[in-house]
């Protein structure tokens, strides 16, 4: 999204089956883990360290400001927490899993998830402020973060049918956070683009 946004050209190589194999064994990609962001040769790996990179380069990351990269980095840390504090099954094992299954999601799984997503967005709206985006007037890599969670669940157009009640009901649910929706009315006409164009399955 940084980088689609910014106008910067690269290429997204995806790798499934056995390209993916030969990639994990490469040297390229660190702990077996994907993404990989290559540069000049060399390889750069985890999400957090990688927008923050191309943010720099981009200027949707301003270094040259600590409290606007303090400002960027509590939002995907605020993220990171919400996703290590997800409602579990009596196993341990997120609910989410559920949604990579071919059965649709239980009811009373789908509320527990989207009470929970509750609590993120309002976590969002104290840190947004009355700004337009969380960059202030034009998106940082914070916005960029958080529309990969919500391109993902609440605005996802290209999930799985057998789920399509679990997106519907994160949708109903974010409409009772007026000024996150807003945010994410202005976040995606930012990206109208590169949403129109992505992948299945992709952010």
């Amino acid at each position: 999204m940084a980088l689609s946004h910014s106008k910067t050209e690269f290429e997204d190589n995806r790798v499934t089956g056995d390209s993916w194999a030969a990639f994990k064994v490469s040297g390229k990609c660190n702990n077996g883990q994907v993404p990989v962001l290559e540069v000049n040769g060399q390889a750069l790996n985890q999400s957090e360290a990688i927008i923050r990179f191309v943010g720099a380069q981009v200027g949707s990351y301003n270094t040259a400001d600590p409290f606007a990269m303090w400002a960027a980095d509590a939002v995907i840390n605020t993220c990171s927490d919400f996703e290590k504090s997800m409602p579990k099954s009596a196993e341990g094992k997120p609910l989410m899993y559920g949604m990579f299954g071919d059965d649709p999601l239980a009811e009373d799984s789908v509320a527990k998830m989207v009470e929970h997503r509750g609590t993120l967005w309002a976590a969002l709206q104290v840190l947004i402020g009355d700004k337009a985006f969380f960059g202030g007037e034009s998106p940082s890599i914070a916005d960029f973060w958080v529309a990969a969670m919500l391109f993902s669940w609440e605005r996802n157009t290209q999930g799985k049918e057998a789920q399509a009640h679990v997106y519907a009901a994160y949708a109903k649910g974010m409409e009772a956070n007026a000024v996150m929706s807003s945010w994410a009315d202005r976040i995606g006409e930012e990206l109208k683009d590169y949403v129109a164009a992505r992948r299945p399955g992709t952010f």
